[in-house]
C-alpha cells in the first residue's frame, strides 16, 4: 500500500479527503481560472474539517450546437475527452454558480452541493432553490439533460443544508457514490478495468461521473 492509496476503497475518511482535495486544486485550480474567473479553493469548516469551493459565473446556455459538440464523459479517462473548461459557449451573463464539495462522515464518499445565483433584470441577484430550474440554468447540452430527465433525476436532486455553512443549498444524493466509483475500477464482468483512483485523482474521478448533471465538467490534463 502506497502513500495515494485508500485504507478502503471506494470510501474516504476525512483525512483522505483532505488530501485528496489538496490534490485537486494543485492540479486544476491554476487551469480552471484560466480566463474564465473561475475560483478554486478550499475552505475552513468546522473544527479541523475543510471543504472545496468552485466558484464560476453563470452564462446564458447556448443550445442550439450544444448536442452536436458536446461528448459524453469517458469514464475510462476520468475526465471529459473534449477539454471543454468550466464554461460553456457564452451568453449573457447571468449571475454566478457555487459548487461545495464536503465529505459525508455518514456516507465516507464526497457530496456535491449546490448553489445557483440567477440576477434579474434589476441587477439583484435570487438564489435558485428548484431542481428544474437549476437543470435549466446549468446543463446546455440536450442530450444531457434528456438523459437526466429518462431517469427522473429530480429526484436526485434536493435541498439540504450546508453541513460547514448551515445554509441551505441544492445537493446530489450520495446513495449510488460507491457503486459508480467501483464500477470504474472494475466494470461489469468483474474485471480490473487498470484504472487506478487514489487520493491524487479520486476527486477528479467522481466528478466525470456526477458533474456534468450541474454543469460541472473538467478539461483534460
Amino acid at each position: 500500500m502506497t502513500s495515494d492509496d485508500l485504507f478502503e476503497f471506494p470510501y474516504l475518511t476525512r483525512d483522505e479527503f483532505a488530501q485528496s482535495i489538496e490534490h485537486f486544486v494543485h492540479q486544476y485550480a491554476g487551469v480552471l481560472a484560466g480566463g474564465h474567473a473561475t475560483s478554486v479553493e478550499i475552505r475552513p469548516g468546522h473544527g479541523s474539517r475543510q471543504y472545496l469551493r468552485i466558484c464560476k459565473p453563470l452564462f446564458s446556455a447556448c443550445t442550439d450546437h450544444a448536442a452536436e459538440d458536446s461528448d459524453a464523459a469517458s469514464v475510462g479517462d476520468l475526465e471529459d475527452p473534449d477539454p471543454v473548461q468550466l464554461e460553456p459557449a457564452r451568453g449573457v451573463d447571468q449571475g454566478q454558480v457555487e459548487y461545495h464539495i464536503v465529505h459525508s462522515a455518514s456516507w465516507r464518499v464526497p457530496v456535491l452541493y449546490v448553489r445557483v445565483h440567477v440576477r434579474g433584470a434589476d441587477g439583484s441577484m435570487e438564489t435558485v432553490m428548484d431542481a428544474g430550474r437549476v437543470a435549466d440554468a446549468l446543463v446546455a447540452d440536450r442530450a444531457v439533460r434528456g438523459a437526466m430527465a429518462a431517469v427522473e433525476f429530480g429526484g436526485a436532486l434536493g435541498i439540504q443544508d450546508h453541513p460547514e455553512l448551515g445554509e441551505p443549498f441544492m445537493y446530489l444524493h450520495p446513495c449510488h457514490t460507491a457503486t459508480l466509483l467501483r464500477a470504474v475500477v472494475a466494470p461489469a464482468g468483474g474485471q480490473p478495468s487498470g484504472v487506478h483512483i487514489g487520493q491524487h485523482n479520486f476527486i477528479a474521478a467522481w466528478l466525470s461521473l456526477v458533474g456534468t448533471a450541474v454543469g460541472l465538467t473538467l478539461p483534460s490534463i
